[in-house]
């Protein structure tokens, strides 16, 4: 006695071993249920069926462990099939590459922790409660048209989640172009100094030394149009435009904790590539604890 036909696209690869664990289950509870596929090219039917009449009563046990599949399939793997028609669809202008790394953002933004722990948990149920109802009359379920046609919210909750991930890739991509002009003007320019000590103070703010350990003063930056006041800078854009009026050969930067914005350190880091070593302890790093007693 055939009970529910699942139909679920071929280009969504099901772990038939979770179903036929789920089925297990259920003929161990003493539910005699048993399943075929029925291969109709672009979507697979798992048909359901009872082996004997006495496993009727338990009807409605079976279509909540067939719901829990299919709420499983939805929020696990066809969401991110979804993401990727919103992205091509509506964000089409972007080249291939592109669209690719904006896919992989949405789909980072769906599988970190949080997203795991609350977004998809919570729609999930509600996509599960949904389903039940659903099969309170029907018998057969296109999991692609259950989506298209009854999950609209859901599809809205997608969309934004799309929409964030260009966002986000539309900021990386500005950061990257001004990372390189940042890197073209190093590269043009004449190293006023050999080496550049960077202290970070327990504040915050960014102390200049020379190879030597010797205080760099404003007298020896003068030639650099910046406001420089008593060898201190209390702001990271006034230190990488520092960095890049100087241009050093070397760059020590000591006591890396300190930092408020530690992204400075990474966009340091790719604007003058080898020439930055972060020190983890040295005699100048010594000197600066010394001085503050």
């Amino acid at each position: 006695m055939q009970l529910i036909s699942i139909g679920i696209p071929n280009a969504v690869s099901v772990n038939s071993e979770f179903i036929e664990y789920g089925v297990k289950n259920l003929n161990k509870e003493g539910i005699n249920v048993a399943v075929n596929l029925n291969d109709c090219g672009q979507i697979v039917f798992y048909n359901f069926s009872l082996k004997d009449k006495q496993s009727v009563k338990y009807i409605y046990k079976i279509k909540k462990y067939v719901a829990d599949v299919i709420s499983d399939i939805i929020v696990n793997q066809l969401d991110k099939k979804v993401i990727k028609n919103i992205i091509k669809k509506y964000y089409y202008y972007f080249d291939e590459e592109e669209q690719k790394q904006i896919i992989k953002i949405a789909n980072d933004i769906l599988d970190d922790d949080i997203n795991r722990d609350t977004f998809k948990l919570i729609k999930k149920e509600e996509i599960y409660l949904l389903l039940l109802d659903f099969l309170k009359y029907n018998n057969r379920v296109n999991i692609e048209g259950f989506l298209n046609f009854r999950l609209r919210d859901f599809i809205g909750e997608l969309n934004e989640i799309a929409n964030r991930a260009v966002d986000e890739f539309m900021i990386q991509k500005e950061y990257n172009e001004f990372v390189g002009l940042l890197r073209y003007f190093v590269e043009l320019q004449e190293s006023k100094i050999d080496v550049l000590n960077i202290v970070v103070e327990d504040d915050g703010t960014f102390r200049f030394f020379d190879s030597n350990g010797k205080p760099i003063t404003e007298e020896l930056l003068k030639d650099i149009s910046i406001e420089f006041n008593g060898g201190e800078l209390s702001d990271e854009d006034m230190l990488l435009s520092t960095l890049i009026s100087i241009a050093p050969e070397k760059i020590f930067i000591h006591s890396v904790k300190n930092i408020r914005n530690k992204e400075i350190i990474e966009t340091i880091k790719k604007v003058f590539y080898e020439r930055v070593f972060i020190c983890h302890g040295c005699n100048l790093c010594l000197l600066n604890e010394l001085r503050k007693y």
